[in-house]
C-alpha cells in the first residue's frame, strides 16, 4: 500500500460513521412516506384508468429510465465525486412526487415515473458513499444496519396509510401519501448536505478527470466480465422472477379479493417481519459466508412466488394465503439484496463501485423493464397467476446457478 492509500483508507474509517448517520437518518425520515405509498401505487394508478397492460408500460419507462440515467450517475459518481450528485439529486426525485400527488389521470403517472428515474442518477453516488464508508469486516451487519432502523418505522407506515384511506376514502389518501413524500423528501435532503461526507478525495478525483466517457466504461465493462460474471448472472436471473410477481398487489386485491385495508396490513406486516430476519442475517453473512445465504433467501421468493401460483387452487382465506406468500417473498427479498450487495462490494474496487454499479443496474433494469411488459401480458392475456409459476421456475434457475458457479466472497 502506498503512503496516499494509507492515509486514504484512514480518512474514510475516520468519516464513515458520519456517512451511516446520515444516510440511516435521512431514510427514516423519508421511507415511512414512500412505504405509505409504495403498496398503493399500482391501486391507486388502477383507480386513475391503468389497466394491468399499462402497469406494465409505466413499470417499463421507469425502469429503462432508471437504467440508462444510472450510467450517466455513475460516471459522474466516479469522475467527480458522490456527495453533491446526491444531495441534488434527492432534491429533484422529491419533486417528482407532486407529479403523483397530483396526477389527473394515469398518463400523468408516466410523466412522474419518467422524472423521479432521472434524478434517480444519483444511486450509483449513493452506493459508493455506502460502499466506501463500509469496512470489509463489517459489511454484513452495516449494509444490514443501513436499513435496519428506517425500514422497522416504515414496515408500521401502512397502518397509517390504512387510517389515512379510512378517513379520506383511497384516492384523497394517496394523493395526500405522495404530498408527504415530497415534503420528508427536501428534509432527506438537507439531512444529507449537512451530515454527509465526501468518500471519492481530491487526490483521485483530480486522477479520473482524465477518464473519458467511453474509456471509463470500457474500463469498468472489463472488469464486469471478467469478474463479475457469475454474480451479473446471478442477478439477472433473480430479478427476472422479481419482475414477473410486480403486479402482486393488483393479483391480491382485484384477482383473489383480498380489501386494499387488508393489502395494508400486509404489507405492514411482511414488512416489519423480513425486518426481524435481517439483522441476524446480516451477521451470518459475515460469520457463515455470502454464498449460503444467498441460497436460503432465494429458497424463501421461490416458495412465495409458487404459493401464489397455486393460491386461486387452494380453499384457504385469501388474506391468510397471500400474507403468507408475502412474508416469504420479502424476506427473501431482503436477505438477498444485502447479501448480493455485499458479494458486488467485496469484489469491486473503490474507484470503479460508481461505474460498474451503473452497468450491473442497466443490465438488470432493461431485462426488468421487457419483463414486467410481458408479465402485464400475460396476466391480462392468459392467466393472472401464470406469471409467479414463470417466477418459480426462474428462481430454480438462480438457485443452481449460485451453487454451480458463484463463488464464496468471504
Amino acid at each position: 500500500m502506498s503512503e496516499f492509500e494509507d492515509q486514504y483508507d484512514e480518512y474514510l474509517r475516520r468519516i464513515y460513521k458520519w456517512n451511516v448517520f446520515g444516510l440511516i437518518l435521512s431514510w427514516t425520515v423519508w421511507g415511512p412516506f414512500q412505504s405509505m405509498a409504495d403498496p398503493y401505487f399500482q391501486l391507486y394508478a388502477y383507480e386513475l384508468g391503468a389497466t394491468p397492460v399499462i402497469l406494465g408500460a409505466i413499470s417499463f419507462v421507469s425502469t429503462i429510465t432508471l437504467g440508462f440515467s444510472r450510467i450517466l450517475g455513475g460516471y459522474v459518481a466516479d469522475k467527480y465525486g458522490r456527495k453533491k450528485i446526491v444531495v441534488c439529486m434527492t432534491g429533484l426525485f422529491s419533486f417528482s412526487f407532486l407529479i403523483y400527488a397530483y396526477a389527473p389521470d394515469w398518463t400523468w403517472l408516466i410523466i412522474a415515473a419518467f422524472l423521479s428515474n432521472v434524478a434517480l442518477l444519483y444511486q450509483p453516488a449513493l452506493w459508493s458513499i455506502e460502499a466506501d464508508s463500509t469496512p470489509k469486516e463489517l459489511r454484513g451487519k452495516l449494509f444490514s444496519l443501513y436499513h435496519f432502523l428506517p425500514d422497522i418505522i416504515s414496515s408500521f407506515s401502512p397502518l397509517l396509510a390504512i387510517y389515512f384511506i379510512s378517513r379520506y376514502t383511497f384516492v384523497p389518501a394517496i394523493r395526500l401519501i405522495y404530498f408527504l413524500c415530497f415534503v420528508s423528501g427536501v428534509t432527506a435532503a438537507t439531512i444529507r448536505e449537512v451530515f454527509l461526507k465526501e468518500t471519492l478525495l481530491r487526490h483521485e478525483v483530480l486522477a479520473s478527470k482524465t477518464l473519458k466517457f467511453r474509456e471509463a466504461y470500457q474500463t469498468a465493462l472489463s472488469f464486469v466480465k471478467e469478474k463479475l460474471l457469475y454474480v451479473v448472472l446471478v442477478d439477472v436471473t433473480a430479478n427476472i422472477a422479481l419482475s414477473m410477481t410486480f403486479l402482486t398487489s393488483i393479483y391480491s386485491v382485484v384477482f383473489l379479493g383480498v380489501s386494499e385495508i387488508g393489502w395494508g396490513y400486509i404489507s405492514s406486516f411482511s414488512h416489519f417481519l423480513a425486518l426481524l430476519f435481517l439483522m441476524p442475517f446480516g451477521f451470518l453473512i459475515d460469520k457463515i459466508g455470502r454464498k449460503p445465504i444467498l441460497v436460503v433467501s432465494t429458497l424463501s421468493s421461490l416458495s412465495g412466488c409458487f404459493l401464489l401460483f397455486a393460491a386461486p387452487y387452494m380453499a384457504f382465506e385469501p388474506f391468510i394465503l397471500v400474507l403468507v406468500t408475502v412474508n416469504l417473498m420479502s424476506i427473501g427479498n431482503f436477505v438477498y439484496f444485502t447479501a448480493i450487495t455485499t458479494i458486488i462490494t467485496d469484489l469491486v474496487p473503490l474507484e470503479l463501485r460508481g461505474r460498474v454499479n451503473s452497468i450491473v443496474g442497466l443490465i438488470i433494469n432493461v431485462v426488468s423493464s421487457i419483463v414486467t411488459l410481458v408479465a402485464g401480458l400475460i396476466y391480462s392475456l392468459i392467466g393472472a397467476n401464470i406469471p409467479y409459476l414463470i417466477a418459480t421456475i426462474t428462481m430454480l434457475f438462480a438457485i443452481s446457478i449460485i451453487l454451480l458457479g458463484l463463488r464464496e466472497t468471504k
